[in-house]
């Protein structure tokens, strides 16, 4: 039997699969709520049941408003944030991520392409007072060389983390392949030798130029009474007035029919991880991705034929596909552990062919499971406080309405064979692939 064959054959048999979730199940997760607070816009998923309360604050302030010499400046800004010293009682001040901590809380940050997001957790009890501590060191940071230099510190470390996970330093080499801009598909937390070169003035700097409130977004989840009046509004508020411009930096695009990035890494496998254009929240092909993205995902697990002594969070971390709808471009990630399922080349080989099969072939029977299967994803994606903001924050941003769950849940009930057809016949072309290989291993041949 062709390869062709054996995987118009998987298709058919996967489409068997039972479900785990109903295409008209309920979410149990609150509708978000979008108000605006003295030109702030607010995002709010109010449930009094919840015994956390979550918040993200989203500012223009990410890799785009870095120039090329600046890489990592934006996480050190917002690094020296979170490492700016706070009092809290009659104690002595110190750093806001400890006093966080004290508190029973957590906070943390994101860069994205055109953003930086900050997270912070904490009980419900706490929350105002965490959410305090958090406003008096974001409008007033230590910008002092010692600060400084504890921020790149735990930066640095971050980054020699990150540098052992190759799924992420694959994922990362693709996001500077298919970005726009050449500043925006710079390392999100920068790298050791540029983080080097960046002095606290240079920080303060960037926090003077960008952190405006100007564009800000606050989205919370949780026990939201618990808030004492006006605590969201006033984490933006607190920022000096003005908007911001991205500093542009023109990226040539890939071009070619075989677009290939290599890198080498202490590992002990090889991986592939292969990334396709995908359709942004507002777009009618986004049901269809997401069911698409489910299809990829069951497909190439069964292919793999992943062993019963993997366990399932492993093996979804070795092969699988994600929708990437919330970072700008979107896209859909395919990725594959070489040395999870034997010769590397084959299972990378097999892998692409699953896409090419569902690009080239008729789907034939029902794709209801499937639908099924991309309803629970993506309720699995809003089961803690952070995801729920985040999403309602995307969806809040690029589309009419925060209410993130109806959207995407009606999205997929209205997702026809023929939709997913035209959806992976439009997006799934000439993929970007990266490979992470063990040092002294070629595979390209």
């Amino acid at each position: 039997m062709t390869l062709a064959r054996l995987l118009s054959a998987a298709l058919v048999c996967t489409v068997g699969a039972l479900p785990l979730v109903s295409p008209g199940a309920e979410m149990s997760v609150p509708s978000p709520s979008l108000q605006n607070d003295g030109g702030i816009p607010i995002v709010s998923q109010a449930d009094a049941s919840a015994a956390l309360v979550g918040v993200v604050l989203v500012l223009h302030a990410g890799l785009d408003r870095q120039s090329l010499r600046d890489n990592g400046l934006a996480a050190l800004a917002a690094q020296t944030i979170l490492r700016t010293p706070v009092k809290q009682g009659e104690g002595p001040a110190i750093p806001l991520e400890d006093a966080v901590a004290a508190r029973g809380g957590s906070i943390r940050f994101t860069v994205d392409p055109d953003d930086v997001r900050f997270y912070v957790e904490a009980l419900a009890g706490n929350a105002s007072a965490v959410a305090a501590l958090f406003q008096s060191a974001l409008t007033a940071p230590d910008f002092s060389p010692a600060t400084v230099r504890s921020a790149r510190e735990a930066l640095g470390r971050r980054i020699a983390q990150n540098q052992q996970v190759a799924l992420q330093v694959g994922l990362d080499m693709l996001k500077a392949a298919s970005s726009t801009q050449a500043n925006a598909g710079l390392p999100e937390l920068g790298t050791t030798t540029s983080l080097a070169q960046l002095v606290p003035s240079d920080v303060r700097t960037f926090y003077a130029t960008y952190y405006r409130r100007g564009g800000a977004l606050v989205s919370a989840a949780g026990n939201l009474d618990a808030l004492a009046p006006g605590t969201l509004a006033a984490l933006a508020a607190a920022l000096p007035a003005g908007e911001t411009s991205a500093v542009h930096v023109h990226v040539p695009p890939l071009a070619g029919t075989t677009r290939e990035i290599v890198t080498h890494r202490d590992i002990s496998s090889p991986w592939l991880i292969a990334q396709y254009p995908g359709p942004s929240v507002n777009s009618r092909d986004f049901g269809p991705m997401l069911v698409l993205a489910a299809f990829v995902r069951r497909t190439l697990s069964d292919i793999a034929q992943v062993p019963g002594v993997v366990s399932p969070t492993f093996a979804s971390r070795s092969v699988g596909a994600v929708y990437d709808y919330d970072r700008a471009p979107a896209s859909l990630l395919l990725y594959v552990n070489g040395g999870l399922i034997g010769d590397p080349s084959r299972a990378f080989a097999t892998a692409l062919s699953v896409v090419n099969v569902l690009a080239a072939t008729r789907l034939q029977g029902s794709i209801e499971d499937f639908k099924a299967e991309a309803t629970g994803d993506f309720a699995g994606s809003a089961t803690t406080l952070e995801t729920r903001a985040w999403l309602a924050a995307v969806f809040a941003r690029q589309s009419a309405s925060p209410d993130f769950v109806n959207r995407g849940l009606a999205a997929i009930a209205a997702t026809t064979p023929d939709d997913v057809q035209r959806v992976a016949r439009t997006y799934l072309g000439n993929p970007t692939i990266a490979l992470v290989l063990p040092r002294g291993t070629n595979l390209q041949d």
